[in-house]
This record gives C-alpha cells, structure tokens and sequence, in this order.
C-alpha cells in the first residue's frame, strides 16, 4: 500500500523526475524483501514485487495516456511521438532511477553476496553473451530485442500494465551487467565509464521497449472502455509507435555489433 501510492499521477506528469527518486527507493526496497524472504531467487522475486508495486499506477498512466490521445486526435493534432512525451518522461526517469541504485547496491555489495542476489540475472548475462559469440551477432541481436519488443506489447496489451514485468526484468539485468563492468574496471570509480559502455545501445533498447509498452497500453485502455470514437485511430497510432520501436531496435543492434 505505500509503495503503491508513493506518488501520484499529477505529481508523475507535473515532475517526471520525481519518478527517479521513486525507481530507486521501489527497487531497492524490493530488492531488500525479496532477499529476506525469497532468497533462493531474489533477482526474479525482486521484479515480481517491483510489478506488484507499481502496477496500480502504471495502468492509471495509461489510462491517462488513453485518453489524452483521444483529445489530440479529436483536436487533429498529429504530433505522434510528441503526443507521448509525457509518458515517456516518466518510464524513463523511473526505470534510470531503478537502473542507477541497482547497479549502485551492486557494486557495494561482496562478492559472495552478490553472487546470491543478482543470481538470476549473472545467469541471464551469461546466456545472452553465449548466444551471442557467433558470426551472425547483428541477427541474432536485433531478433533477440523484437522479441523482448513483442512481449513488451502484448503483456501491456493483455495485462494492462503488465508490460511492467519485463521492463524490469530488464532493468535489474541492465544494471547488473553495469555492475559487473565496473567492478572490473574499479569499482565505484568505474560507474560512470561502466555506464558509457552500455548507454549507446541500452539507452536505445530501453527506449524502443518503453514505446512498444505504451503502444499495447494504449490499444488495452481502449478495447476496455465501453466505447471509444476513436478505437481504430488508437490502433494505427499504436502499430506507428511499434514501428518506430523496431527502427530504434535494429539502430541499437547496429551501435552495438560495432562496440563489441
């Protein structure tokens, strides 16, 4: 109940940035729990909670999301990706603020503790790296992210909000890999370096699965209203949004093949 109604949604899209303090005080608070009480698990536990916490006001955004864009289209104001700034502002302050703290509990931690709560996610690191060692890198790459795009869209669409539990599966994997490359190159003194390394492609990815998670909100707020003027408006909006998702997606497979 108080993280769930840590912020509101009109302190949300008045000061998006207040959703980076809130990523990181949600994440971690859920971090902590699940290695008091799931801790054969913590890192899947963890993004369980994080759902369960956040849920609520993500299916209030999206609604709100819904809506605004029925106003801009009755008021034909094609501004598309415009349109969803606000939203986009507040995935990307919450999910920088999860990121950040994660990455930052990460590197405080020991070793020996480390390997217990980031299990799950040192193990998902090691099988993309695995997959990945072969001489069709950008392919394999670049199907890899649409499909994580997909499952974006269609657990937003099917859950509501449900695109949640994804994004932060890939957060808490995102900030564990930034972990390990600072650790390696010193520490606390090597975060910043450690985030440069992932910042090209991630930031491109993260965004692409923020888009596509608003696109099957969208088409989820409107297939439950009772009636909506504007259902098929929101759908071509939302197949758009899912275009420029994959654009961003094959840029970041790009950015990334050349890194590696």
């Amino acid at each position: 109940m108080v993280l769930e109604r840590i912020i509101s949604l009109k302190t949300a899209v008045r000061n998006p940035l207040a959703m980076f303090v809130v990523g990181g005080l949600v994440s971690v608070s859920c971090l902590v729990i699940s290695f008091l009480v799931f801790n054969e698990s913590v890192g899947i536990f963890t993004t369980f909670l994080i759902t369960i916490a956040m849920t609520p006001f993500m299916v209030n955004l999206l609604r709100w999301e819904e809506a605004e864009t029925e106003q801009e289209i009755a008021r034909k104001k094609e501004k598309f990706l415009s349109r969803h700034k606000d939203v986009l502002m507040i995935y990307t302050a919450f999910f920088v603020g999860m990121i950040l703290s994660l990455s930052i509990v990460f590197i405080m931690l020991p070793d020996a503790v480390v390997e217990q709560v980031f299990k799950d996610q040192i193990t998902e690191i090691k099988i993309i790296r695995g997959d990945f060692l072969s001489l069709d890198l950008l392919q394999r790459i670049v199907l890899n992210n649409i499909s994580v795009l997909l499952i974006s869209f269609l657990f937003s669409f099917l859950f509501g909000a449900g695109a949640i539990f994804i994004l932060s599966w890939n957060a808490t994997v995102l900030a564990a890999a930034i972990g390990l490359a600072a650790k390696s190159i010193g520490g606390m003194h090597g975060l910043p370096f450690a985030v440069l390394i992932f910042f090209p492609h991630g930031s491109l990815e993260i965004l692409a699965y923020f888009i596509g998670a608003i696109a099957g909100g969208l088409v989820s707020a409107a297939v439950t209203k009772s009636h909506s003027r504007y259902f098929w408006h929101i759908v071509r909006n939302s197949l758009m949004l899912v275009a420029v998702a994959v654009v961003l997606l094959i840029v970041a497979g790009l950015v990334e093949t050349v890194q590696l």
